[in-house]
């Protein structure tokens, strides 16, 4: 190789190198610029607002904000509104996990962040990387800001079936029409998901029960529920007009939970899933801090005192001679006095000497498993199932029975009965092949000649 070539071919790789990095550069892009929003802030009297007044700016009810504040007399502000990772192609590079706004996403900005009573500002801006507006912010009218209702609780998977319902909160000192809220979901792609307008006046200080659509409305294993206020608009409306996510909720099961999707999972942290019979819900004073914290894991409101489940093993029955080297179904039935059957826990285990073979591991709902039974005649094997509520209560049932091969004697007569079956088959087909055709019938009779009839209108000769 001369040295023209070896310099042409190591420039070469350089290249090469060089083009694979900058391609990995292009895919993994950087994460976008926050928007810069800055002004001042004003009342509805216009009168700037006062000196560590929180600004917030909301997406979907997230404050993706840097957390600032009014920094002046003259209500001076400016705020960050950070936005979401997205590659070259607009394709999130968090999909499990919503980090900011997305490209014009309109950002809601408010002088709080909706723990307490909070004012929203009449200004909306699209969300967009690395912009710089100069907006001045004006609270919006009093007709169209938003109480500070609350999710108080929510219970996913009721003990004995049924819609999931929830509980709603109002921890202000006056009533609310509900009418203005509805409760909404977000779904894959979309803040707009599943949607259920509220009736009805809360009183203040008080807790109302609204049940769900459906059993499946919310995902019982990770999901995210809003509470939206529906602004009627107007002259100087808070948010341009726009309806207010004025409490949000996320939970997700801490074994195989199932938020992980945007716009659902986002920076906001999930609470824990409730499970059968239970209720995530806050403290008796409905507090809210933005955090999942604020949720707890208690009793679903109502529930009987519990006790143990009932099992009953129908098959086999104590004693049965069960086939070896063959499949066999062991069934049971088992009920409880609070939960679903469905919601109970079962183990099954076949115990033969010294040696326990595991059919089921801890499952839900089952009531019959398949049981391929080892070639060995052996006596006193035990089949045990055992079930558990979601409170902890067990009961199991056991059957004694033996495992039994057939006899050489009755291998031999059943060969003997299908022998003696395929021979008696074989000679009726065979005598049916050689039955004589029936002989031909007569000829048949040759057609009559046909009747002559006289001309029409021919004279008669008597």
């Amino acid at each position: 190789m001369t040295g023209r070539v070896r310099v042409f071919a190591s420039l070469l790789i350089v290249a090469m190198v060089a083009a694979a990095l900058l391609s990995a550069i292009l895919v993994a892009a950087p994460p976008p610029i926050p928007m810069r929003v800055q002004g001042q802030a004003f009342d509805r009297a216009g009168t700037a607002l006062p000196v560590a007044t929180p600004i917030r700016a909301f997406v979907d009810g997230v404050d993706y904000s840097n957390d600032p504040q009014v920094q002046n007399g003259a209500g001076t502000y400016s705020i960050l509104t950070s936005g979401n990772s997205k590659d070259n192609a607009n394709v999130s590079d968090t999909p499990t996990v919503q980090e900011g706004a997305n490209l014009g996403d309109p950002v809601i900005y408010a002088a709080g962040d909706f723990t307490t009573a909070t004012d929203v500002f009449r200004e909306t801006v699209p969300w967009s990387p690395g912009t710089i507006r100069m907006t001045d912010l004006h609270v919006g009218s009093n007709a169209t800001t938003p109480q500070p209702l609350k999710i108080e609780g929510l219970v996913t998977q009721p003990a004995r079936g049924g819609n999931q319902f929830v509980y709603l909160c109002n921890p202000t000192g006056g009533s609310v029409a509900l009418s203005a809220y509805y409760l909404e979901t977000d779904a894959p792609g979309t803040y707009q998901g599943s949607s259920l307008s509220l009736s009805g006046v809360m009183n203040a200080a008080s807790t109302i029960r609204q049940d769900l659509p459906l059993p499946t409305w919310l995902t019982s294993t990770g999901d995210a529920l809003k509470l939206a206020y529906r602004n009627p608009g107007g002259v100087n409306a808070s948010a341009a007009g726009r309806d207010v996510v004025v409490d949000r909720v996320e939970f997700n099961a801490t074994r195989r939970g199932t938020l992980d999707w945007e716009p659902g999972n986002t920076i906001m942290g999930d609470a824990p899933a409730p499970g059968p019979g239970r209720i995530l819900e806050r403290d008796s004073t409905c507090t809210d801090t933005n955090q999942p914290s604020d949720f707890t894991i208690g009793l679903e409101p109502g529930l009987p005192p519990n006790g143990p489940p009932i099992v009953t093993l129908t098959m086999p029955t104590n004693g049965q001679a069960v086939p070896a080297a063959g499949a066999f179904i062991i069934a049971w039935t088992m009920s409880d006095d609070v939960f679903l059957s469905s919601y109970l826990l079962v183990w099954v285990n076949v115990t033969i000497g010294t040696q326990t073979i595991p059919l089921l591991n801890e499952t839900l709902g089952d009531t019959a498993v398949l049981w391929m039974t080892p070639d060995i005649a052996v006596a006193n094997v035990l089949v045990r199932v055992d079930v558990e509520d979601p409170f902890g209560a067990r009961a199991s049932d056991t059957r004694t029975v033996s495992l039994t091969r057939q006899s050489s004697l009755a291998i031999v007569v059943a060969a003997l009965i299908a022998i003696v079956l395929g021979l008696f088959l074989l000679f009726a087909f065979l005598r049916a092949r050689k039955k004589p055709a029936p002989p031909p019938g007569p000829p048949p009779s040759p057609p009559l000649a046909p009747m002559i009839l006289p001309p029409v209108g021919a004279a008669t000769v008597t």
